[in-house]
Parts: structure tokens; sequence; C-alpha cells
């Protein structure tokens, strides 16, 4: 037997077991699939399933302020939003729960919002994107954090739940 028909077989037998191993993979992966569509299996199947619905606290990288007796602190905060490129964009809008609550008709917009609302920036109007910056935020606002840039695509950019300290 010559040494070119022993490789020749290896070869043969190295490509019949990466074609049954291929197949057998391809196999699993669709069991698998299958399994992740019931939600008991799922849980197990999936490290995002795990995690899901977990809060995480804003600010998540400061301590809570240590409160002085007698200290009232309002709900109320206000925060600075500003377009990093254009002078204006009338039709690119601040959502406040939802509702439209102010227009970018000027470069900045300045925004005094209550503790808990979501904001929103919508610029689904403009099919190209745009760049919105916190410019700047009141000393009891934890959460937006100031120069924070967010970029719109042709889409509604979620900022986030507003915090107050």
């Amino acid at each position: 037997m010559s040494g070119g028909m022993m490789v020749k077989r290896f070869i043969e037998k190295v490509e019949k077991y990466l074609i049954r191993s291929v197949a057998l993979i391809f196999v699993a992966l669709i069991v698998v699939q299958g399994l992740m569509t019931h939600d008991d299996m799922r849980l197990y199947l999936s490290l995002g399933e795990r995690l899901e619905g977990q809060s995480i606290d804003y600010p998540v990288h400061s301590q809570p302020p240590q409160e002085e007796m007698g200290a009232v602190h309002s709900p109320y905060a206000l925060l600075c939003l500003s377009l990093e490129e254009y002078t204006s964009l009338p039709r690119a809008a601040v959502l406040v729960n939802g509702e439209e609550y102010a227009a970018f008709e000027q470069k900045e917009l300045e925004l005094k919002l209550l503790a808990g609302d979501v904001v929103e920036i919508d610029a689904s109007a403009y099919n190209f994107p745009v760049r919105f910056k916190v410019e700047g935020v009141s000393d009891n606002l934890a959460y937006p954090v100031k120069d924070e840039i967010y970029v719109c695509n042709h889409d509604v950019v979620m900022i986030g739940k507003v915090v107050v300290k």
C-alpha cells in the first residue's frame, strides 16, 4: 500500500466525520430552537431570559446621598438638551411619558421634569443621524447625567427614566 493511498483514506475518514458532525450540530440547533418556544425550557436555555425583569437602580455608579434631618427635596428637576450639529430641527421632539413635550425650535431645550418621568427623543421625521447632548442638569438630578450623547437615526431614542436625588 502506498503512502498516497493512506493519506487519501485518512482524508476521506476525516471528511466523513466532519460531515456527520455538521449534520448533528444542525439537528441539535433545530431541537434547541424548538425547545426555546416553551417558557419553561427558555428559562434554562437563555441567560437573557433569566436576567429579564431585574431592575437596575440608577445611577448605578454613585452612593445614595446622606439625608439631613428636616431636608426637603423637590420632586422636580431641570434637564437641558442641545443639538450637536444644527441650530434647530423643529420636527425633532422630546417625548415625556409618551406625549410630545417640546420641539427643538432652537439649539437648546430646557425641560422641567418630575421624578419618574420617561424621556425620549423622536427624530423619526429626519432621515439622517441627529446627535443630542445632555447639556446641563440641576443639582438634584441623578439620571440622566450631564454630557451624555444620544444619536437618533430616523427613530425614537430612549433617554431614560428621570431619577431625582
